[in-house]
């Protein structure tokens, strides 16, 4: 195989090796590439959807699935490993399918999350509204096209499992937001785990740039879909390309409970720590059903996803698995979730849902377990990462295959969740960058080409882990050398080809379209923390959020205290603002201090300077580019608030740094 030039390749005889010994093992017929996961993932579909756009009101393609059409072959492709190739011809199966017949339905394949309904006595639950508004609302028309009856107009609540957006971005899509409330006002509740709109924001805004860069990798993002690109993202078919939105909940699940919701009782199990740090299983007793909301999703999942998240709590994923084992899943006679498809007890297989549940349980506390032995004995994380084995007849359970987790990273993370980051090597405490050990290991080694000759070798005889890693060094080195840039794309390419995760998969290939300058970059329409998240956020949440995109230097010198008031302006009340007496919703003392930027949530006897402005317009003070936070805010100090706005970082222009290379952006 040639390298060193910037197209594409194909698979090299050590993949299609790699890729054959894999499926050899596993059982897997390398003619017809099924098990029996694909033919479930296929049954019970009342509407199936082939060549099927999702399109918006103003006429862009959100999603179209004939991207995956060449999941139509039987064979799997030498350039995607065999497991991961069933995986994502399962999620290609796209349409309305039927949970349990005339209650619960999902439709499937345009989202990598379902949209789900559950009967009522008068109408529809919905369970997660999948990533995009538009998607949500072509879901809500294909479910009324397969049953001939009305949903969207006869939803009464809506229960989002937790804190991702591919669970509540759909919101906007499924309904509309006038006609939101609380049960006790009879409207449409919003109804999520406590803590769900605090980990929301955590996730989505705090972190939510850095996110989005980061997620590309792990999604594909940049990369088109096809047999050597993208084929899956695990959890479903990779989503497209549309509204994120979000409206704010309305009733908080704090503790194991039942609610009534339209004459149907509806369960709660809380798991919180386990894939996100608010979430929460449901269990519907009428009709002997369990939704597993992404605690049990079809694969393997991560305890740490490479997006970037807060580590998840392998222990508490097991545990509170195993809870829903001995109180609902004897009780159950179907399973069902966020992502992939449904397992249903059957005559031939009459503990499919109990075996669901416990081989779920299983892997994370095998996972958990032994890397905290090996920890014990003195491995690092990464050692530990390569020394944990899942017995052959957990392997063999397909729906806990390393389709999206992968037991070397989940290792990793149960290791960092215990015992940090430091690896017990003194040269960790203070560690070099990147770039630093980058120039250290060509300075040693001699020159980038002396590396480049022995990557090159490695290469050629199949060691492509250790030539990305050689060919790397001089990328952080020299980020210009192509020899390099083309070495690393090749070797990063073939560990893609042979990836049974799609994490893995789509990491490296959009690693090499990167390197070759080949990829593309949808952060901008797809990142939620510029949407309408912002524009929902909190008072308390806004100011921790102006904290975050402040550049601290540019306040360093500043000791200023005031007191920020906001106001509903539509509503009578005792404040003062612009001439009338309105409601105060929230008032605290800000203390711009040497960099920082304290508060106090609550009054304070202190003689302070004012700032009043209605709650919802407190979010414009970040947009920097207008004037509309100081028109709607009322104050006479309007100098700090000057001085507050010019400290605040560009991020959604900074937020375009590469991942391949060095980092060149600069606050």
């Amino acid at each position: 195989m040639s390298v060193g030039s910037p197209e594409i390749k194909a698979a090299s005889e050590y993949t299609k090796r790699k890729n054959r010994i894999l499926a050899e093992r596993l059982g897997i017929d390398g003619e017809n590439t099924v098990n029996s996961e694909l033919e479930l993932a296929n049954k019970d579909c009342i509407l199936p959807l082939k060549d099927y756009k999702v399109v918006s009101d103003d006429g862009r393609v959100i999603f179209d699935n004939s991207e995956y059409s060449f999941f139509e072959q039987k064979k799997a492709p030498d350039t995607v490993n065999p497991s991961l190739w069933i995986n994502g011809k399962s999620n290609y199966a796209a349409g309305v399918f039927e949970v349990l017949k005339d209650k619960i339905y999902q439709v499937r394949g345009l989202d990598c999350a379902n949209f789900t309904i559950v009967r009522s006595k008068t109408g529809w639950i919905v369970l997660d509204t999948t990533t995009f508004a538009e998607v949500a609302a072509d879901s809500l028309k294909l479910l009324e096209k397969a049953l001939g009856e009305p949903v969207k107009e006869k939803i009464r609540a809506i229960i989002v499992s937790h804190s991702h957006a591919d669970h509540f971005g759909g919101l906007a899509g499924t309904v509309d937001e006038a006609k939101v409330g609380k049960i006790s006002e009879g409207k449409i509740p919003i109804i999520v785990p406590a803590g769900f709109d605090e980990e929301t924001v955590k996730e989505n805004v705090f972190a939510g740039f850095a996110m989005g860069v980061r997620a590309r990798y792990q999604f594909g993002g940049g990369i088109p879909a096809g047999v050597t690109g993208k084929v899956s993202v695990g959890l479903g078919t990779p989503g497209g390309r549309g509204t994120l939105s979000y409206i704010r909940p309305t009733e908080f699940i704090s503790e194991d409970t039942v609610l009534n919701i339209d004459g149907l009782d509806v369960e709660f199990q809380l798991t919180p720590g386990t894939e996100a740090p608010a979430e929460m299983n449901n269990y519907f007793p009428e009709y002997r059903a369990f939704w597993a909301a992404e605690n049990c999703s079809g694969t393997l999942h991560n305890v740490y996803p490479i997006r970037g998240a807060q580590l998840r709590d392998a222990a508490a994923w097991w545990r509170f698995t195993e809870i829903a084992l001995e109180k609902y899943g004897v009780i159950s006679d179907v399973v069902f979730q966020a992502h992939n498809h449904h397992h249903r007890n059957t005559p031939e297989n009459p503990t499919a849902v109990t075996d669901y549940l416990r081989n779920n349980a299983a892997i994370y506390k095998i996972i958990h377990d032994n890397t905290l032995l090996y920890a014990n004995i003195g491995k690092t994380a990464k050692q530990a990462a390569k020394l944990v084995k899942i017995p052959y007849k957990l392997q063999k359970a397909w729906y806990i295959r390393p389709y999206y987790g992968s037991v070397e990273i989940n290792s990793r993370a149960v290791y960092t969740k215990y015992l940090g980051f430091w690896n017990g090597d003194p040269n960790e405490i203070n560690p070099l960058t990147e770039e630093e050990e980058a120039k250290l290991f060509l300075r040693y080694a001699g020159s980038a080409e002396n590396v480049l000759k022995l990557a090159k070798e490695d290469f050629e005889n199949g060691r492509y882990e250790e030539a990305a890693k050689a060919a790397g060094y001089v990328v952080f080195a020299e980020p210009d050398n192509l020899e390099a840039r083309y070495l690393q794309a090749d070797a990063f390419e073939q560990l893609g080809y042979s990836s049974e995760s799609s994490v893995w998969r789509n990491a490296y290939l959009s690693g090499a379209g990167d390197l070759r300058k080949l990829s593309t970059d949808e952060r901008k329409r797809n990142n939620v923390a510029r949407g309408s998240l912002v524009e929902k956020l909190t008072p308390r949440m806004l100011l921790d959020y102006l904290g975050i995109i402040t550049d601290s230097t540019k306040l360093s010198e500043e000791n200023r205290k005031f007191r920020l008031v906001t106001v509903d302006p539509l509503t009578a009340g005792n404040t003062d603002y612009k001439g009338k007496k309105v409601r105060k919703t929230t008032e605290f003392s800000v203390h711009i201090y040497y960099g920082s930027l304290l508060y106090y949530e609550g009054h304070t006897d202190e003689i302070l300077k004012t700032v009043v402005v209605p709650e919802k317009a407190l979010p414009l003070i970040v947009d920097t580019g207008s004037n509309a936070f100081l028109d709607a805010a009322e104050t006479d100090i309007p100098e700090v608030i000057d001085i507050i706005r010019n400290a605040i970082v560009d991020v959604v222009r900074k937020a375009e740094f590469p991942m391949i290379e060095p980092n060149k952006v600069v606050l």
